[in-house]
C-alpha cells in the first residue's frame, strides 16, 4: 500500500482547475508566459486584469519597441526602417482594438466576477 502526499498550497488558486467541456482549452501565448513565471505567486497574487487589456499592453509594448529599434537603424538601411515602423504601427493598432473591444462590444463575459471572489 503507498501513501500519495500532497503538495499543501497556501497561496489562493484563482485558476478554474476542473474542464467542465470535456476539450482541452486552446493555450495562448499569455498561458505560455504564465508558465514560465519562476515565482508563481507573481501571476496569482496581483491585481485582476482582464486578458484582452493585457493582450494589449503586450502589442503597446512590442510596437513601440520596434517603432524606437526602427529610429535608431542608420538611414541607409531603408528598407529595414520601414518595415519595423510598419510593424510596429501595426501593433500599435492591434493594441487599440485589444484596449477598445471590452467597450465596443457589449455582452462579453468578465474575467473575474466580484460575487465568486468574496
Amino acid at each position: 500500500m503507498t501513501m500519495n502526499i500532497s503538495k499543501i498550497q497556501t497561496g489562493l488558486n484563482f485558476h478554474n482547475t476542473q474542464n467542465n467541456s470535456g476539450k482541452s482549452k486552446k493555450r495562448e501565448f499569455i498561458d505560455i508566459i504564465a508558465d514560465n513565471v519562476k515565482n508563481p505567486r507573481d501571476v496569482q497574487d496581483c491585481v485582476a486584469v482582464p486578458r484582452g487589456i493585457f493582450k494589449a499592453y503586450i502589442y503597446l509594448m512590442a510596437g513601440s519597441g520596434l517603432l524606437s529599434i526602427a529610429n535608431f537603424l542608420p538611414a541607409n538601411w531603408k528598407g529595414v526602417k520601414t518595415s519595423l515602423n510598419v510593424l510596429g504601427a501595426a501593433l500599435g493598432i492591434v493594441s487599440a482594438v485589444y484596449f477598445a473591444k471590452p467597450f465596443a462590444v457589449k455582452g462579453l463575459s468578465p474575467t473575474v466576477e466580484k460575487e465568486k471572489n468574496e
